[in-house]
């Protein structure tokens, strides 16, 4: 397949860099969404995505993956089996943007050129900005359902929970699916009642946002819903340290600065 078209590229004297008229970065669920939408406008060859991996995850499973519902494998595809027909895929990581010359540098293939931008890596996951947490998951009772190698250790907790406290907490921070964090929640606690543990497990719900849902009409309905189901809310409360040895989860209340230890 060709290329949409090439340019000298003078900095580089005289190398040639390849260009397209789309160009997208990012191969998950939102740029392979984009590219097969685009591609029945334009000509084969000019779209391309840039994308490193080899694998391509649906992560919206991943909720039900840590509800005990599905293996994590189902999830799991081959990136190659998702590129639209028609569609380059360069695999390689955009390191830098040139938006000054309308290209990108790579890590394997150099300067990239386009006439259109698409710009969808998905969100980083900084693990090390919670103290304690990165060597902490899969164990000492810490899981999240924010990464394949990591979701199964969701359903092993609530699983192996007989009693005692359920933590749920999401960050002040953009994540994937603002909703996730309450949707594990729902279900562990729906899990815990069908095999008789209820009575003995404290589900608590406890959020850097300001509250359960940024529409009022949609957050009323979600806080009712945890009030019937006896799920304990707190807001304006971010984590920042997991203590593992001792089973704490560490808060600062947004408003006050406060701290919160939270036992688990």
């Amino acid at each position: 397949m060709q290329a949409y078209n090439q340019i000298t590229n003078q900095r580089k004297g005289g190398s040639k860099m390849t260009t397209y008229k789309v160009l997208i970065v990012g191969g998950g669920t939102a740029g392979i969404t984009v590219a097969a939408q685009l591609k029945k406008r334009l000509k084969a060859g000019e779209i391309a995505i840039v994308e490193p991996s080899t694998k391509h995850y649906y992560q919206p499973l991943w909720t039900l993956v840590g509800g005990g519902i599905f293996p994590k494998e189902k999830s799991e595809r081959e990136e190659k089996d998702y590129i639209p027909d028609g569609v380059e895929w360069i695999q390689a990581r955009v390191t830098e943007f040139y938006p000054e010359k309308n290209a990108v540098l790579t890590d394997k293939h150099g300067e990239i050129g386009y006439e259109y931008l698409v710009v969808c890596p998905g969100i980083q996951i900084n693990w090390h900005l919670v103290k304690g947490l990165k060597e902490s998951l899969g164990k000492n009772g810490v899981c999240s359902n924010y990464a394949y190698e990591t979701v199964e250790s969701t359903w092993e907790n609530i699983r192996n929970l007989n009693e005692g406290i359920a933590v749920f907490t999401q960050p002040n921070t953009p994540i994937k699916c603002g909703g996730g964090p309450q949707k594990i929640a729902y279900l562990a606690e729906d899990y815990f009642r069908l095999n008789g543990r209820r009575d003995r497990i404290v589900v608590k719900f406890i959020s850097g946002m300001p509250s359960i849902f940024s529409v009022k009409k949609y957050a009323d309905a979600l806080m009712r819903h945890c009030q019937q189901t006896g799920i304990e809310t707190l807001f304006k409360h971010n984590l920042v340290e997991i203590r593992p040895e001792k089973k704490e989860a560490i808060f600062i209340n947004l408003d006050t600065q406060q701290e919160l230890v939270q036992p688990y």
